[in-house]
């Protein structure tokens, strides 16, 4: 499955910074897992509040990128920030403030994760349970080892 051309210009709005298209925080041949989330669904904070205290050791495994993506529109994208800070996240969150990103993905579900390998989906997950942030991270790992 590929991701649309309009993957690389799903603008996103960094916590810190301007809004800008998606190719401008990523690199082409990179490895980058998106998770798609919301300040109201429990699920969604729950799934990055475990997957939290492994992003160090897995950027130390595995030359990826993680992209924490907020599916906040409004008045609530205010509420990514706070929620952020508030959770201790030491990784990039990002507001898709059009949808364009979820839109280009075709992410229906929260949480939502996607694996993105030289700009091309090459995995999803939806849903969340304790423990999946792990075999997450071994599709991480896989796809890291593929040419």
């Amino acid at each position: 499955m590929h991701a649309q051309t309009a993957l690389s210009d799903a603008v996103l709005k960094p916590m810190r910074g301007k809004p800008a298209p998606f190719s401008s925080f990523t690199q082409k041949d990179s490895l980058i897992l998106v998770c798609f989330w919301s300040v109201n669904s429990d699920e969604s904070v729950n799934e990055l509040n475990a997957i939290n205290p492994h992003v160090q050791d897995w950027k130390d495994a595995v030359k990826f990128k993680l992209m924490a993506v907020s599916v906040e529109e409004g008045k609530l994208a205010d509420r990514v920030r706070p929620t952020a800070i508030m959770n201790g996240w030491t990784f990039e969150v990002f507001v898709d403030i059009n949808g364009d990103l979820r839109k280009a993905l075709n992410s229906t579900n929260l949480p939502q994760s996607f694996i993105i390998k030289n700009g091309k989906i090459v995995y999803r997950q939806s849903g969340f349970e304790s423990g999946t942030e792990n075999y997450l991270f071994q599709k991480v790992i896989e796809f890291s080892k593929q040419k």
